[in-house]
């Protein structure tokens, strides 16, 4: 028990939700400015303290940040906790029905420092809780993801949690769940301000465990929830038959605390690259479509290459957050699930949870053999958001595999070190 005692944990809430119009985010609404709240939203803050060292995960209602809007947030939170910035994890929701905190929508920027003001106070009462804890890892599955990809029924149907406690009481702090399905029953039809899924469960679980529950989203570029539109999404009914699916699964989980022997908190930097399309590419591509988007998206690919550029690179960031014998990995793009099953199936460790929205929300990050079937994922959807994450096609084929290796060598790494 005295080893224990330099390990602590503390947790805050706080409320994100605006008081003034803004424009919902996520998909096609013929007028996006939002028309009220339905669900009001939250940033959650679990703060972990190992001697001199602090480690922080934020979970945030949002479809998710541009790295740059980011990491403003996650300097800022680093310096408040006099910690690095590779210290500070934020994990967005990916709710479809929350403001866009862009220069380009309706109160965005207005929103966006709104957001940074929220988080800094969150993580400020957060620092003041801090308790000796115990901690303990469960597992159980939820049917709550469909795949949306043609011809393709690959499932992460793991739901995860993590249990923080004070080691005094053995009361709960705060339960942190991963699950993997885009946060997206609500979308053309509705134009209120809503968490989605995420904020009923909340208050569910919530009440059956009696504490705070936090939800990370896994690797769901590719899941939707199950028997919900692809295209137009669902109704308050179908919220509630997936709340009730997630809410029932949980309530299955067993949780026996345990001492923490181990906590990392770590990031490591790789090259993403695409290839800019020939003019015949770029049309092939769009040859069914007659969006302005699709034509703006023409104009980009020229533009680049009239200055003779070929390629686009981005240094991305893959964050890791070990404590015994759990992980949460993060990448900041919409990886498929496919990723996250290949690092449990190399690793044997269920508990290894490999997700996106990590640390910013890019573009989509396909398997290479998704990649190769194209598709909405693949291409089209650059049309609308490369003019938020930077390039106009995705990531070369074997990207995927590269993050793979990459999180599975540094698992291997971890093993060997004494």
């Amino acid at each position: 028990m005295k080893e224990n005692r330099i390990y602590k944990a503390a947790f805050s809430q706080i409320d994100i939700t605006p008081d003034f119009q803004t424009e919902l985010i996520g998909c096609f609404r013929a007028d996006n400015r939002s028309q009220g709240v339905l669900h009001r939203l939250f940033a959650q803050t679990v703060l972990f303290q190992k001697e001199n060292e602090t480690f922080c995960i934020i979970a945030i209602d949002n479809l998710g940040l541009t790295l740059k809007l980011s990491n403003i947030i996650r300097s800022s939170v680093a310096s408040q906790l006099s910690t690095d910035i590779s210290h500070v994890m934020l994990n967005f929701s990916h709710t479809h029905s929350a403001p866009e905190p862009t220069e380009y929508a309706l109160n965005g920027k207005r929103y966006f420092n709104f957001l940074c003001d929220k988080i800094i106070e969150c993580v400020g009462i957060a620092k003041q809780n801090f308790l000796f804890c115990k901690i303990a890892w469960a597992l159980t599955s939820a049917e709550i993801g469909d795949n949306r990809r043609a011809g393709c029924s690959i499932t992460d149907n793991r739901l995860g949690a993590l249990m923080i406690a004070d080691a005094n009481s053995n009361k709960p702090i705060a339960i942190i769940t991963r699950v993997a399905a885009h946060a997206n029953v609500l979308m053309r039809q509705n134009l209120k301000i809503s968490s989605d899924y995420f904020g009923p469960v909340r208050e569910e679980l919530q009440s059956f465990f009696e504490c705070p529950i936090v939800i990370l989203q896994g690797a769901a570029g590719n899941l939707k929830p199950i028997d919900v539109s692809k295209i137009c999404g669902g109704n308050l009914d179908d919220l509630h038959r997936i709340t009730s699916i997630f809410v029932n699964a949980a309530k299955q989980l067993k949780f026996t605390l345990n001492n923490i022997d181990d906590i990392q908190m770590f990031s490591r930097s790789m090259t993403f690259i695409s290839d800019i399309p020939s003019k015949e590419g770029a049309e092939k591509i769009t040859a069914n479509s007659v969006s302005v988007e699709a034509q703006e998206w023409l104009k980009a690919c020229e533009e680049l290459r009239s200055k003779g550029e070929k390629i686009q690179s981005l240094d991305s960031e893959i964050s890791f957050f070990k404590l015994n014998e759990g992980f949460f990995c993060g990448v900041a793009d919409e990886i498929f699930c496919e990723l996250a099953l290949d690092v449990q199936d190399r690793t044997n460790n269920p508990l290894f949870f490999l997700n996106g929205y990590t640390n910013g929300c890019t573009s989509y990050l396909p398997s290479r053999s998704e990649w190769h079937k194209g598709g909405y994922e693949v291409y089209h959807s650059n049309f609308i958001y490369y003019k938020y994450h930077g390039h106009v096609m995705p990531y070369r084929e074997e990207t995927a595999d590269r993050i793979v290796d990459l999180v599975v060598n540094e698992w291997e790494c971890i093993k060997l070190k004494p």
